[in-house]
């Protein structure tokens, strides 16, 4: 298995996956111009015959890092593809100057959250709703980075005066 940033060839087998995984998958369409933003990032996962088995997908908007998506065909799940996504995915946003990864998890997606606190993702509130079909709360988790700046200020690039 192999992770690495996705090329646009890629975009229709993430559509397959979107399709398999999700209840409202996006579009061919949807993921094409997501793609194009300049502050997406997305990962892929494939196979050792080339093929796309996971994707994920994040913003980053000045120092705020925010995950669209994470899927894994489910062929594949349980053999730690998810893991190398996300791990992945948390160099990518740091290393480009995010201060944290954030994301919703459905409340009943136990794997998945148990997959986020092994990352140390906590919970940072619940957006009621926020699931349809089935309709379900989510978690809103968030992953801090030590912002420890060369010049000693701690403070996410502020400097406090007295």
């Amino acid at each position: 298995m192999r992770i690495s940033e996705m090329s646009a060839l890629a975009l229709p087998a993430v559509q397959a996956l979107e399709e398999e995984c999700f209840a409202h998958p996006w579009s061919l369409d949807s993921l094409e111009e997501a793609y194009n933003n300049p502050a997406a990032h997305f990962l892929v996962a494939k196979d050792d015959n080339g093929t796309v088995v996971g994707y994920m997908s994040a913003y980053l908007v000045r120092d705020e890092a925010f995950v669209n998506n994470v899927a894994v065909t489910a062929s594949c799940r349980r053999q730690g593809i998810g893991s190398a996504l996300v791990e992945r995915m948390l160099e990518l946003v740091q290393s480009n100057g995010a201060s944290f990864l954030s994301l919703e998890v459905r409340m009943s997606n136990t794997p998945a959250y148990e997959l986020y606190k092994s990352f140390d993702f906590e919970v940072e509130g619940v957006r009621k709703n926020f699931y349809r079909d089935p309709d379900e709360d989510a978690f809103i988790m968030t992953k801090t980075f030590d912002t420890e700046r060369p010049d000693g200020c701690g403070c996410g690039g502020f400097q406090i005066l007295s």
